[in-house]
């Protein structure tokens, strides 16, 4: 990728990010995540480690969704979502060792409800994707390709 296309693409996030609201913002980090993931499977398909793209989606799950969690307010939920995001981490570090783009494969499909959870909450003025490369499901007032509401392109 250019600079150019990397300074864009930085700009981009910036905007999504100083233009959304809090549910918004947590399907921003799951987008970015799916990215990431996407990325790093191709990389483990292609017989290598995936460091980079690995690296920020355990940098999203820490500290866009696992830091976010409050267990006094969410309950079972948060600390549901904790060990999801736990294991999602586990498992991401297993995948790298074991070069297993089926690893990342179940993380994805483990992850993937809990975004469309999401995207249910967000009214539907503000139901386009923030990221072009994700469609979602009619129910979510977004298209669909897949049992699980949209398709990673």
């Amino acid at each position: 990728m250019s600079y150019a296309a990397k300074a864009y693409a930085n700009t981009k996030s910036e905007t999504d990010v100083s233009s959304s609201s809090s549910p918004e913002l947590i399907l921003v980090v799951y987008e970015r995540l799916f990215d990431h993931l996407k990325a790093g499977k191709k990389e483990l398909e292609a017989g290598r480690y995936g460091i980079e793209p690995f690296s920020k989606a355990s940098d999203l799950i820490n500290i866009g969704l696992l830091a976010c969690l409050d267990t006094d307010k969410g309950g079972d939920v948060a600390d549901n979502l904790r060990l999801i995001y736990n294991w999602s981490l586990t498992s991401i570090l297993q995948a790298r060792v074991k070069k297993s783009p089926e690893l990342i494969q179940k993380v994805i499909d483990v992850l993937i409800p809990i975004y469309e959870g999401w995207a249910t909450i967000i009214p539907k003025s503000s139901s386009q994707s923030l990221n072009p490369g994700v469609q979602f499901a009619e129910g979510h007032g977004r298209s669909h390709n897949s049992g699980y509401g949209f398709q990673l392109a």
